[in-house]
């Protein structure tokens, strides 16, 4: 599986479908990336949805500089499903008034 390295345009595109602008600028203000995971279970009635964490530093959901291929479990949450599908580790994402870039 190829993993997408992410153009801002495209990244506030997902920022922006997840609602998730503000957090991914945290995020990418103290220099964390943004990782993209997508359910890939055939079986899953969740199968395509979107799960998006940071990496990077040890304050960042993934302390790790490259994010895994499969989502780790987080207390609560278990993840194989989960595959990594995209990247963005950049400048902060400019979304205009209206929630356009």
């Amino acid at each position: 599986m190829t993993v997408e390295t992410l153009t801002e345009a495209r990244a506030v595109e997902v920022a922006l479908d997840y609602d998730a602008v503000a957090r991914i600028n945290r995020w990418l203000l103290r220099g964390d990336g943004m990782a993209v995971y997508q359910n890939h279970d055939m079986c899953s009635h969740d199968r395509g949805s979107i799960v998006v964490v940071s990496y990077g530093s040890p304050e960042a959901q993934l302390e790790t500089d490259t994010p895994p291929t499969t989502l780790p479990d987080f207390p609560g949450s278990i993840n194989w499903r989960y595959q990594l599908i995209a990247l963005y580790r950049g400048e902060p994402l400019r979304v205009e008034e209206g929630g356009t870039r």
